[in-house]
């Protein structure tokens, strides 16, 4: 089986954007639709997550720069963004103007980044688009990267969820070879990667759920209604963490005596199959 050229079928379809709107606009859609508005809604969600203004953020996928341009007047800390082409990039890294933050262009499964360097490591409208292979890939470079108790965030499209379907089966009648890739999974199968690679799922949310809560409403709104109501990215969301064993046994002694008589194989174990539903701190 040949691997998806992912660059060039990219660069295909931003050129493809150009002809039919435009540059400027071209720019907005190679990303997907409502390019201020989801980038903000990104930005939310890290925000609620436990993104600071001090962290190093690695964002994957960053195109023409919807979450890095949210993330301008907040983020005081490194960005480092990365994408397949070249053209949406420069304009993201035009348009941040922030001499402190990176940019690179990247041409396989890799984070042109340290080992154990950042706080948070961001996929957007990527796994949506990578096989299987390479999301793990992608995820295991994350797991490199990250510190100690450092996130990770994806989207990703579910065949549960009725409206990732439909685009499911519009992938299905569209039989050009040279289109963008569609891939539509199942959080299951992302928690065995998560789990061979020692991450630990600590949050999944479907696409239609409201979860993402909104900084106030502007300047004019209601007085009665100070607060945007939550909101919902289209796109489902799993964080991952790295599982902090010793100190999560420590501070549960009968998790220990479970895993002692076999009952869990490890801490991590137990915090995915009950832990989390029961709400115990992770350390």
């Amino acid at each position: 089986m040949q691997r998806p050229d992912y660059r060039s079928t990219y660069q295909a379809h931003f050129e493809r954007m150009i002809a039919e709107h435009g540059y400027e606009r071209a720019l907005e859609l190679v990303v997907g639709d409502r390019f201020a508005e989801i980038g903000q809604l990104e930005k939310s969600a890290l925000i609620q997550l436990g993104l600071r203004p001090e962290h190093c953020l690695v964002d994957v996928g960053t195109g023409s720069g919807r979450l890095p341009r949210s993330l301008v007047d907040y983020l005081t800390g490194t960005f480092i963004g990365t994408d397949v082409i070249t053209g949406p990039l420069r304009e993201a890294e035009k348009a941040c103007a922030r001499r402190d933050w990176e940019f690179h262009v990247t041409t396989d499964c890799v984070i042109p980044t340290p080992d154990q360097h950042a706080d948070f490591v961001s996929f957007f409208s990527v796994f949506t688009h990578l096989l299987d292979e390479d999301i793990y890939r992608f995820l295991r470079e994350a797991r490199r990267v990250l510190k100690p108790d450092g996130r990770v965030v994806f989207s990703f499209l579910d065949f549960a969820n009725a409206r990732h379907w439909e685009l499911f089966e519009i992938t299905v009648a569209d039989t050009r070879l040279d289109r963008v890739l569609n891939r539509i999974t199942s959080p299951e199968i992302l928690r065995r990667f998560a789990h061979n690679l020692g991450f630990v799922v600590t949050a999944v949310h479907d696409g239609m759920e409201n979860w993402i809560q909104l900084p106030p409403a502007p300047a004019g709104a209601s007085p009665d209604n100070p607060r945007q109501p939550p909101a919902a990215l289209g796109q489902s969301v799993m964080v991952l963490q790295t599982f902090p064993e010793a100190s999560y046994l420590d501070r549960h002694p009968d998790v220990r005596i479970a895993i002692d008589a076999g009952t869990f194989t490890s801490g991590a174990h137990h915090y995915e199959q009950c832990g989390y539903r029961e709400g115990r701190p992770l350390g």
